[in-house]
């Protein structure tokens, strides 16, 4: 029984009846030496440097014989030799002009041949090869044309005896590829794996060092898998997450199959600790630039020495004059980007869409794709406007917290579509009450103790958020207790606590959260809850809320059991 990817097919929109009962046949009929991959895609690079997409209903892989490209045509098809053209045929005898599908594979195939040579040193001894399958016609001895050989279209007939068709296919193109070695080989089969492979789980090789051993895998929810899958297939696309849905990993994971695909890419995001977080994360990954908006447009203009002089209004700065700045001292060194991911997207202001665009070698039909989240709009309380059109797709599972961290976080959630965790239930939400800001530290001090003493929780796995700037707040009078400080650094040592404000973690996480002084927002409502949003969803595993007594009822209200 051949290995199946995916394991299993269900009938869809998507898969037509052909393909259904031709995934199946495949399975049962070829033996396990044989890897059959199901309707994938995916985008390269072409001679000329532009994006170029590919798909195929099926690729079929075998370690001895070679790999085979194969387009599937279910129903009935009529072939036209004088006008070349290609029908299906309804049920009623209409006709619809379709695509030729020997096209179709062979520029599959050749797109394919393109991307194994992004990941593998040799592929000319590779036996690939194209074919066609009319699974529900019987097609004899009909000869289709000089181009479309017997030996490499499947009929009803053949679909009887998989295994010697495929193998008989194969056998056609090793003699017409001259192919005098074993292949593919384990190395191409590996290369395919990593190229097609819809895995349900991804190493975090790609983030580099991850700091927590237990986080040796992460896990991706279906939705996210079928997301994977969809972006193969797409150059343009914004992606609405609720917080926690995995936005960050999936433009991550995104950027570097681009970069390891051959394309100059560009990952950016508006918070500097976030980009920094992720350049660390990803490592030396060559093609792939990872730079927060802002220090992006710095550096291109130090570099074209257009840098503007700064003004009393800072907003006018940073929102209008540095982007224009970065714009044309891109033009100035010609420096462009194949594709552009930008994370938490919600966050960049409407007049920096199109110098960002101007990156793009083809800034109408570059690769781009957003992630964003607009309840975590706590810079700005505009709208947002995208640069991408379609409808955005919907990532409505949190995989990273707890069901009762979900279901805090879901109290100041705001949308017309509704969210879900699927994690484990974990601790309750935990408000301790302290009497005045006088004893925030006292209150500060004995929390972490306890965490770390009688729980057993690293220091450097607790997270202190405020909503202050070190200036305006009352935690950094009192820098640590017994031996324990605070760093707004990522924390090196095992006595340090990360504290820093809720705006600077955005975008991060931390599988414990202490959130205080939340009670100078109690004024300001429409503030308040997409700042506790954010706030209570970076904590994966376990959230602290410190109350004064003396904060607005309403607050208390909104940590109520």
């Amino acid at each position: 029984m051949a290995q199946m990817i995916p394991e299993f097919l269900e009938m869809s929109e998507q898969v037509s009846s052909a393909e259904y009962n031709l995934y199946y046949a495949l399975q049962n009929q070829l033996n396990d030496r044989y890897t059959v991959f199901h309707s994938v895609a995916w985008q390269s690079r072409a001679a000329n440097g532009r994006p170029q997409d590919g798909e195929a209903d099926f690729v079929i892989a075998h370690p001895d014989e070679g790999i085979l490209v194969l387009e599937v045509k279910g129903g009935r098809i009529r072939f036209t030799p004088q006008s070349q053209t290609w029908e299906s045929i309804s049920d009623g005898d209409k006709a619809y002009p379709i695509k030729d599908p020997f096209a179709q594979a062979r520029v599959s195939k050749y797109a394919l041949i393109d991307l194994l040579k992004q990941v593998m040193r040799r592929v000319r001894n590779i036996n690939i090869g194209h074919a066609v399958a009319f699974p529900d016609v019987v097609l004899g001895d009909a000869i289709l044309g000089m181009d479309r050989p017997r030996q490499i279209v499947l009929d009803l007939c053949d679909s009887a005896d998989l295994a010697l068709w495929v193998s008989d296919a194969l056998n056609y193109w090793r003699g017409q590829n001259e192919i005098k070695e074993t292949a593919p080989g384990k190395k191409a089969l590996s290369a395919l794996n990593y190229l097609l492979a819809k895995t349900r789980e991804l190493e975090p090789a790609l983030w580099g060092q991850i700091r927590h051993e237990q986080e040796a895998m992460i896990r991706l929810t279906e939705e996210q898998y079928s997301l994977l899958d969809m972006l193969n297939r797409q150059r343009r696309v914004a992606i609405a997450g609720c917080a926690g849905s995995g936005k960050t990993l999936l433009a991550v994971e995104k950027a570097v199959r681009l970069a390891r695909s051959g394309f100059k890419v560009l990952l950016t995001c508006y918070n500097k600790n976030l980009s920094n977080y992720l350049k660390e994360r990803v490592g030396a990954e060559p093609n792939l630039d990872v730079r927060n908006f802002h220090k992006l447009c710095f550096d291109l203009a130090r570099e074209a020495n257009l840098l503007p002089l700064q003004t009393e209004r800072k907003d006018d700065f940073y929102n209008y004059l540095l982007p224009e700045a970065m714009m044309e001292s891109a033009e100035l060194l010609n420096k462009k980007y194949d594709a552009i991911i930008v994370d938490e997207g919600q966050d960049f202001h409407e007049a920096w869409w199109i110098p960002l665009q101007t990156l793009l070698h083809e800034p109408e039909e570059g690769i781009m794709y957003i992630f964003y989240d607009d309840n975590q709009q706590i810079f700005s309380q505009l709208k947002q406007v995208l640069p991408i059109h379609t409808p955005p797709f919907l990532l409505t599972i949190n995989c990273r917290n707890t069901r009762s961290i979900h279901d805090q976080v879901a109290r100041f959630f705001k949308a017309d579509w509704t969210t879900e965790a699927r994690g484990p239930i974990g601790r309750p939400v935990s408000v301790t009450r302290y009497r005045s800001a006088e004893h925030l530290h006292a209150t500060l001090s004995d929390t972490i103790r306890y965490l770390t003493r009688t729980e057993k929780i690293p220091a450097n796995e607790i997270t202190v958020l405020t909503p202050l700037s070190r200036r305006n707040s009352d935690l950094w009078l009192a820098n640590g207790f017994r031996g324990v400080r605070y760093s707004d650094e990522w924390p090196t040592q095992p006595q340090e606590v990360h504290c820093n404000t809720v705006h600077a973690f955005k975008g991060l996480e931390s599988s414990v959260v202490i959130l205080a002084e939340m009670e100078r927002y109690s004024d300001r409502p429409k503030e308040l809850d997409p700042l506790l949003y954010v706030a209570c969803s970076r904590a994966k595993n376990h959230l602290v809320v410190l109350l004064p007594d003396g904060a607005a009822p309403s607050l208390h209200r909104r940590f109520a059991a």
